[in-house]
């Protein structure tokens, strides 16, 4: 239970405080129709170390799935490669009114002795427009008949003890 309370903890962080990581865009991130399930897409960002620290970060629905976009960077590590992912489905979300829901992650999922090699991340985005609080008064009380029927339960339980 620790381990996985830790993981959460760590990816919370990563998601709310990427750190600015340069990369190269080499195709523009494309979210198809066919992720998308009730405003809802999916995805994740598989990232593989090439020659002398190159990354390559691939988005996909799903491992044999084609590619819904490519970022590169070079000269940097896995954590690295994993921060770029973040910022440039950020960036994707910021410029399309898309929500990043939840990032997740999965680097532990590979045998230890390939883990500094590959990177992978799930991405869940959402399709909605945040409300605002304009119009939203704070509560001041509870409405009438709730109060009365509140009175009415707490002097029940009064006689009944």
């Amino acid at each position: 239970m620790l381990p996985e309370m830790m993981r959460a903890e760590a990816e919370s962080v990563m998601a709310v405080v990427p750190r600015d990581v340069p990369f190269e865009l080499r195709t523009p991130l494309a979210i198809p129709e066919r992720a998308w399930q009730n405003d809802i897409a999916v995805f994740f960002a598989h990232g593989a170390r090439q020659s002398r620290g190159t990354w390559v970060i691939g988005a996909q629905t799903q491992p044999d799935a084609d590619l819904l976009g490519v970022i590169t960077l070079t000269d940097r590590g896995q954590d690295d490669a994993a921060n770029a992912a973040v910022k440039w489905v950020r960036d994707h979300c910021t410029a399309n009114d898309l929500e990043l829901v939840r990032v997740e992650n999965f680097n532990d999922r590979y045998p230890e002795e390939q883990r500094s090699d590959f990177s992978l991340t799930r991405f869940t985005v959402a399709r909605s427009e945040t409300p605002s609080v304009d119009g939203w008064a704070l509560p001041t009380g509870l409405p009438p008949a709730a109060t009365r029927a509140s009175r009415r339960a707490s002097k029940e339980r009064r006689k009944a003890a």
